[in-house]
């Protein structure tokens, strides 16, 4: 019996589409298995262990962004990791997809969740990693590699420090709401820069106090406002250095009529001799600007 053209050409095609199925069954497996022997590697050995898996001149970058070139500057942060720990981080790891670029280029990308202690605190890291291989010799090997979090990253001293920050601003509030401008003005550094929400400079403690006595006075019988306080935004620059943003909302009661303000209120907290304190402070009333309504229309 003869073969019809068309015939051939779908068995053809089936046959490739086989063959590709096939190709794919087994790089999903090799890549699988791939993973599973450098995080097996790491278990047993540690960072040391991973060494052969990574190309010399391998480029990482670290969850905080750093971005390391070669080998050894990676090598070097490993330890200093390593050393944090209180012991051996635990791993789960998923691969979530490979691609062949060429037959020896490939790119793979995982989930990941570490797990481990540091400083006494049990603490999970998720992640979604990344890759690019290449094969030398027949082995697979890391030329970059990334770890990208799923959500912030915070050291564990750090989480006291934040609290910490967030009491001084809910220390602020209270004393403005008990009109004390000595115990408001306490939560400013002695050479803060305070920006009101009219644009004025105040500069250090003591003018900040003397501006807040005299609008004490002046709301002497103002009823107390309704505050909405967004939670907010902290930043770390440094250890000892932070930035603070959050949004303010207030109805005031003047004359009889309700008035309500919003604001961006922006801290910048530093930590002086063991002691968090807001050096900068500003707040930027939310309003239009003069002009921009009428150039809209």
């Amino acid at each position: 019996m003869k073969t019809s053209f068309f015939s051939f050409i779908i068995l053809l095609s089936a046959s490739l589409f086989s063959s590709k199925t096939a190709a794919q069954a087994d790089n999903q497996a090799t890549f699988e298995t791939y993973l599973k022997t450098v995080y097996g590697a790491f278990e047993i050995g540690g960072f040391d262990a991973l060494t052969k898996y990574y190309a010399s001149s391998a480029t990482e970058v670290s969850p905080d962004g750093t971005l390391l070139n070669g080998l050894s500057t990676i090598r070097a942060n490993w330890a200093e990791a390593e050393n944090m720990f209180d012991a051996k981080p635990q791993f789960e790891y998923k691969l979530t997809t490979w691609r062949l670029m060429k037959p020896d280029v490939a790119i793979l990308t995982w989930d990941a969740v570490d797990k481990f202690s540091m400083q006494g605190q049990q603490m999970e890291f998720s992640s979604t990693a990344s890759a690019v291989l290449r094969k030398e010799k027949g082995q697979w090997l890391i030329e970059y590699s990334q770890l990208t979090p799923k959500m912030p990253f915070e050291m564990p001293d750090q989480q006291a420090d934040i609290a910490t920050i967030k009491a001084l601003g809910k220390e602020a509030y209270a004393a403005f709401e008990a009109r004390d401008a000595a115990r408001f003005a306490a939560v400013y550094a002695e050479d803060v820069d305070f920006v009101t929400p009219y644009g004025y400079h105040l500069k250090g403690r003591k003018a900040v106090e003397q501006a807040h006595v005299e609008l004490f006075k002046a709301w002497a019988n103002m009823p107390k406002s309704k505050l909405e306080i967004g939670d907010p935004n902290i930043r770390f620059l440094t250890p000892d250095i932070a930035v603070c943003q959050w949004s303010h909302k207030q109805m005031i009661n003047m004359e009889g009529k309700t008035v309500k303000e919003e604001a961006t209120f922006l801290d910048v907290c530093q930590r002086v001799d063991g002691k968090w304190l807001v050096t900068g402070f500003s707040i930027t009333p939310i309003q239009p600007i003069p002009g921009m309504e009428a150039a809209k229309n």
